[in-house]
């Protein structure tokens, strides 16, 4: 059976023959995609399993075709869902309201790699992994470097603010953004930031449409911050047996500046679901909890050393013994303990994933009450993700449950977890975004004056509301 989506908001309406046949007009056959065989592709992103059937999907090759579909959107009042690879967690990508996906995949042009600036100018199409690619064949460093880096494309980046395990070092996405070319809802080209590492010129419109999920503006193009690529790095793997242990040694690693790349947590579900798929390297069969550290530099000696110190700090906090890897085949054994995480609790059921964030020192508050949530509805709950930076992914478990069953509990729980996450000081998404499936959390982050100003910018940026309809506001 074919996805069906929701009628379009007031003021907008399906596309028609006409519309279909200026799209083709202006970008080519081609460019646009009807047949229902072909848009099936477009009907999802990684988010759970919701599809919506889009009416039609446009593929730009060049920034003046975005702009060309956009003025014939705008015209027709059509919705129009900016698409990157489809890899989002928050629904960011659907057509919850059919109309136009404009997928940005073709422009996959990097314009220029910088040595003198440490500078990139990447097109929205271009995916992280080969950008990562070209920059260490120059000696360059773009640390960005989310779990799909392989096929999600910078734009959609940019348009989430992804981040990933090196966040705790290095940022999220945003910080490695200096400028962007985007596209507005009426089809005009804005360019915004520049070169410059320091700019104080007028209100920052580049950061304002970072992390906006195509809601403001369709990003074709970014400017990107490069930095010089590490020399060496350095793996090391931690068990604890008891997870606020963990979550204290965390804050202890950070105080005694160790300053790791990346420091990943594993709870004890996590870690049972990863045995389930591959071996768990010694001493982690009965851990409560893991750590999972990266350090890089550049002298490998330095590295060693701090590894050094990062074992005393976790076993006096009461962690085991440290495994450590100092080579490619080494260090990929010890992050496969986190890197199949995702793919173990898959394996398991279907369930919802919500992307938590809190203060470091809140960690361990976090964990147990994403637990305590899940058990108050029959639910288990497997927790992983990104200690460094107060960012773990919970995922809550359907098992055997019918639809409505699963709907009524999963609901309950997360709407729990959310208000408990904001009682810690923390905030509705980390790194996936708000999207459709997040949406109804909103007023938990924002009072009623903040979301007005919000739904303002978006007036202001987006007069017809034509531009991702149905995502972020509630």
């Amino acid at each position: 059976m074919r996805a069906i989506a929701a009628a379009p908001p007031p003021g907008l309406r399906r596309p028609a023959a006409a519309d279909i046949a200026a799209l083709r007009a202006a970008l080519g056959d081609d460019s646009v995609v009807t047949e229902p065989d072909a848009l099936a592709r477009f009907e999802h992103d990684e988010t759970e399993a919701l599809r919506f059937a889009a009416d039609v999907a446009v593929l730009p090759s060049n920034v003046e075709q975005v702009q060309a579909a956009l003025r014939i959107a705008a015209a027709a009042r059509l919705a129009v869902v900016p698409r990157g690879a489809g890899t989002g967690l928050s629904g960011g990508a659907l057509p919850v309201h059919g109309g136009v996906v404009l997928a940005l995949e073709r422009l996959d042009r990097i314009r220029a790699l910088d040595r003198r600036d440490l500078v990139a100018e990447v097109e929205a199409g271009v995916t992280t992994a080969e950008l990562q690619r070209r920059a260490e064949e120059a000696g360059l460093f773009y640390p960005p470097d989310p779990a799909s880096k392989e096929t999600c494309l910078v734009g959609g980046n940019v348009a989430e603010d992804s981040a990933g395990p090196r966040s705790c070092k290095y940022g999220s996405t945003r910080k490695w953004v200096l400028g962007l070319e985007a596209v507005l809802a009426d089809g005009t080209l804005l360019a915004t930031g520049s070169r410059c590492r320091k700019d104080a010129t007028g209100y920052d419109l580049t950061q304002l449409l970072v992390g906006s999920e195509g809601t403001l503006a369709v990003i074709t193009a970014a400017t990107l911050r490069l930095a010089a690529l590490p020399r060496a790095t350095l793996t090391a793997l931690v068990p604890f047996g008891d997870l606020r242990a963990a979550a204290a040694a965390v804050e202890r690693l950070f105080a005694a500046g160790i300053d790791p790349a990346a420091c990943e947590l594993l709870e004890r579900a996590a870690l049972a679901a990863v045995a389930r798929v591959a071996p768990l390297p010694a001493g982690l069969a009965d851990a409560q909890a893991s750590l999972l550290d990266e350090l890089a530099g550049d002298a490998p000696d330095a590295l060693l050393a701090r590894a050094g110190r990062l074992a005393a700090l976790t076993a006096a906090a009461g962690g085991g013994e440290l495994l450590v890897a100092d080579d490619a085949a080494g260090q990929r054994r010890l992050w496969q303990v986190r890197s199949r995480v995702g793919e173990a609790v898959k394996a398991l059921s279907a369930y919802k994933e919500c992307d938590t964030v809190v203060p470091r020192s809140r960690l361990a508050d976090l964990v147990e009450a994403a637990r305590s949530c899940a058990a108050r509805q029959g639910l288990e709950a497997i927790i992983y993700g990104h200690a460094g930076d107060g960012n773990l992914h919970v995922n809550l478990l359907r098992g055997d449950l019918d639809e409505e069953a699963w709907r009524t509990r999963r609901d309950a729980a997360e709407d729990e977890l959310f208000r408990r996450v904001v009682d810690l000081g923390g905030r509705l998404s980390g790194e996936h975004g708000i999207g459709w499936v997040q949406r109804r959390h909103l007023p938990l982050a924002f009072s009623p004056a903040g979301l007005e100003l919000l739904r303002g910018l978006k007036r202001l940026f987006d007069p017809l509301g034509i531009l991702n309809p149905g995502k972020i506001f509630p």
